[in-house]
């Protein structure tokens, strides 16, 4: 149960990054830190929020990629579980969904 709680919990706090950043535009986005986050405290377990701003991932030349990351470690730190979505940012179109696989060529 505690971790269907925490899995609706961090897709809930993710989805309020992601519409917060999808009313950005692409210079704001662009003047995002690299790395950004918080510790937090998810159906009573520790957890961290993190935003990633990349400027020209991988097949993406030209646009901005911005992911929020909520990341728990399990079994003394030594293994993770993280759930995350990001918006690709395009001077000429507006934010849109990244997919998975530009997360994972990304390094999620």
């Amino acid at each position: 149960m505690a971790n269907i709680e925490y899995n609706a919990e961090a897709a809930r706090i993710i989805d309020g990054r992601i519409t917060r950043l999808r009313q950005m535009a692409f210079a704001e986005a662009a003047a995002l830190p690299e790395v950004g986050g918080e510790d937090v405290v998810i159906a009573g377990m520790k957890a961290s929020v993190t935003v990633f701003r990349q400027h020209s991932p991988y097949q993406l030349e030209g646009r901005i990629l911005v992911t929020v990351l909520v990341a728990r470690t399990r079994w003394f730190g030594m293994v993770g579980h993280h759930i995350e979505r990001g918006l690709v940012f395009s001077s000429d179109a507006d934010p849109r969904d990244a997919t998975e696989i530009e997360l994972q060529n990304s390094g999620g």
